[in-house]
C-alpha cells in the first residue's frame, strides 16, 4: 500500500466531519473539528500544487526582474535583479522552493520600494507590472473549494 498524501488528508478530514464531530458533545468542539477538517482539505490541495505554483511564480518573478533591471539606477539592486533573472530553482523540494521564494519576494519588495521612489512613466509602468504579478500570485494561491 502506498499512502497518497492528498487522499490520506482528505480521508482524515472526512472521518473528522462524518464520524468524530457528530459525536462530540460540545458545539465548540464540533466546530473546531470542522475547522480542522477544512484545514486538512486545504493542506491536501496545497500539497498537490505547491511545487508547480512556486516554479511558475519564480519564473514570473525572474521575467519581471529581467525587464525591470535596465531601468534601475541603484547598481546593487540592478545587479541583484540581473542575477535573479539569470537564476534557476535549486531543486523541487518544497523546502528549497520556499527558501528561493522568500529570496525572490524580498527582491520584489526591494524593487517595488525603489520604483515607488522614482519619477517618470517608465517607473510607473514597471510598478504596474509589479502589481500585476502580485495579483497573479493571489490568483495562483486561491483555495479551490473553500469559500474563504
Amino acid at each position: 500500500m502506498k499512502p497518497e498524501v492528498p487522499r490520506t488528508l482528505q480521508g482524515l478530514a472526512g472521518t473528522l466531519l462524518a464520524e468524530i464531530a457528530p459525536r462530540l458533545a460540545e458545539d465548540y468542539a464540533q466546530k473546531t473539528a470542522g475547522v480542522v477538517a477544512g484545514l486538512l482539505l486545504v493542506a491536501a490541495e496545497e500539497w498537490d500544487r505547491v511545487a508547480e505554483r512556486r516554479v511558475a511564480e519564480h519564473a514570473a518573478l525572474r521575467r519581471l526582474f529581467a525587464e525591470a533591471a535596465p531601468a534601475v539606477a541603484s547598481a546593487p539592486l540592478r545587479e541583484g535583479l540581473e542575477g535573479a533573472a539569470r537564476g534557476s530553482d535549486p531543486g523541487l523540494r518544497v523546502s528549497l522552493l520556499e527558501q528561493e521564494n522568500a529570496r525572490l519576494r524580498g527582491l520584489l519588495i526591494e524593487l517595488h520600494a525603489h520604483l515607488e521612489a522614482q519619477p517618470g512613466a517608465a517607473a510607473r509602468r514597471l510598478e504596474e507590472l509589479v502589481w500585476e504579478e502580485l495579483r497573479a500570485e493571489v490568483e495562483r494561491r486561491a483555495i479551490g473549494f473553500w469559500p474563504l
